[in-house]
Formats: C-alpha cells, structure tokens, sequence
C-alpha cells in the first residue's frame, strides 16, 4: 500500500489543487459542526484538545503501513509555526461556532483568501493578475451580502471569526512553504503541536466525556486528519492566491449542516451572497482551465 506520496517541486496543477481544496473544506466543515455539537456539553478547551488528540491518534494509526519517518523535517521552525497558526485558527473558530450560526461563521471568515493574496504577493511573490483579483473581491461583495454590515453581526461576537481568518491566513501560506515536506510530515507536526499546547489546559478544563461525545470526538479527529492531508495536497498544487478562494464553498456545506443539526435556516441574504461567491468561484475555475498550461515538475 502506497501513502501520500511526498509533494517533492511545486507543481503547476491548479485545477486538481482546487479539487484538493473542495474536499479539505468539505470534511473540515464535518469537523467544525461535530465541535458546535460538542460544545453544547463540553468545554471548548476540552473539544479543542481533542480535535488534535484524536488526529494524532488517527495518523499513528496509519503510520506504519506507509513506513514514513514523520520527526524528520528540514524546516522544524516552519512546522511548529504552522501547528500554532492551526491551533489559534482553530481555537477561534470552534469559539465562533458557540457564538453564531455556521454560515454566518464562515462568511465573516472568508475575508481570509483575500488577506492570503495579499500575504502571498509580499511572502511568496506569487503574481496575482487582474483576473483572480476580481474573482476574490467579487467572492468579498457575496461575503458582505451575507453579512449585511448593520444587521448586528459586527458585534464582538465578529471578532472571534476574525481573528480565526487572520490566523488562517498565515497557516495557509505557511503550508505552501512546506509544500516540499512529505505531506506525513507537516500532518505529523501540525497534530502534535496541537496536541502538546492544548493539553497544557486541560487541567483547567475537563468533564469526562459520555459514550457519544468520545465517538464523535473520535471520528472528529479523522475528519481533521482527512481534511488537513486534503490540504496540504491542494496547496502543493497550485499557486495559495489561486487555490484559497475555494474555501468559498464551504458556506453550502455548513449552511446545510445548520441547517439539518442545528435549525439554523439561512435568510435570503446568505444564500444570494453564497451565490455570489461560489459565482465568482466558478469564474476563477474557467479562468484557470483556459490559461495555458505550463511544463509541470515532478
């Protein structure tokens, strides 16, 4: 059996990088709403913690059929930030969650593709043409529709989503500058970073989990693992300014989700400017399938 086969050069695949990214958010979507549920009875200190416990127990699990020596890494510094960026991101999210509803929580999120552009630009000096830029800020102009700035959501309540797309922002770039690691690697680093910091305040909150909430825990660690190896794949593919705007369809995927687990029925508002983004989205994809392709490194 043959795992995830090491990124090695960047390659130039931006179409099969955006499918990459349709899944991660998909199964990361999964992720957020088993933590919501979850923080209706746990602490979130605690479903923090276990997001990354159980990913780590996950990726043990598989490791020794793919016989990778996932402790080496060339770039230690890069992988101990990116599993802070990930615990900060996370641990804002999973806060928003408890304060609003899923798709407004990942609507105000999605501020995050634009501040990677821009990041990118400076960090990775990856060129950004009038083209994608018009994708992002019409993606942007959906987000504000489903905001709708003085219905009430720019409370402090914004804030925690804010700071999980800020945080996101730096974790994204960070993972397209490991994209020659071995994708076990950074998967590696990222849950054992997570699972070291965040164990550091258990003491100061714990409740001993019922039966369900240890099983959801459980399968809320592999979607983490799934999602995050999604990831990883989708950015070694293509260019970050190219590749992070399709976090835009996570929105269908968690409007549905509240909708189903938790009641939360999205207004018209929220779903005309998810039209709009997933428009825009659906233009980036036609400008990225007519650009002529490059010669690939493998």
């Amino acid at each position: 059996m043959s795992g995830p086969r090491a990124v090695g050069a960047l390659a130039d695949r931006p179409l099969a990088g955006i499918g990459f990214m349709v899944l991660a958010v998909a199964l990361l979507t999964a992720m957020d709403g088993i933590a919501k549920y979850l923080t209706q009875s746990l602490p979130l200190a605690e479903v923090v913690w276990a997001r990354y416990a159980f990913n780590l127990l996950a990726l043990l699990a598989v490791l020794p059929a793919w016989r990778v020596a996932v402790w080496q890494t060339r770039r230690a510094a890069l992988q101990v930030l990116r599993g802070l960026m990930m615990i900060v991101a996370t641990g804002f999210m999973f806060l928003s969650l408890t304060l609003l509803p899923m798709a407004e929580t990942y609507a105000i999120t999605y501020i995050s593709p634009l501040l990677v552009a821009i990041m990118a630009v400076a960090w990775l000096r990856e060129a950004v043409g009038v083209a994608r830029w018009s994708a992002m800020a019409a993606g942007f102009v959906g987000v504000l529709i489903v905001i709708r700035p003085g219905s009430g959501l720019f409370g402090l309540a914004a804030l925690a989503p804010i700071g999980a797309a800020s945080a996101f922002a730096v974790y994204q770039l960070v993972t397209r500058m490991l994209a020659r690691e071995h994708a076990l690697v950074t998967m590696f680093y990222s849950a054992a970073v997570g699972t070291v910091v965040t164990s550091l305040f258990l003491p100061f909150a714990w409740r001993p989990p019922g039966l369900e909430a240890l099983g959801l825990m459980v399968l809320m660690g592999g979607l983490g693992l799934a999602g995050q190896l999604a990831m990883i794949r989708a950015f070694a593919l293509g260019p970050a300014s190219t590749i992070s705007p399709f976090i835009y369809t996570q929105i269908v995927v968690a409007a549905l989700f509240g909708f189903v687990v938790f009641g939360d029925a999205p207004d018209l508002f929220t779903w005309l400017g998810a039209g709009v983004v997933a428009t825009s989205g659906l233009y980036l994809l036609r400008y990225e399938a007519r650009r002529p392709t490059r010669a690939q490194t493998a």
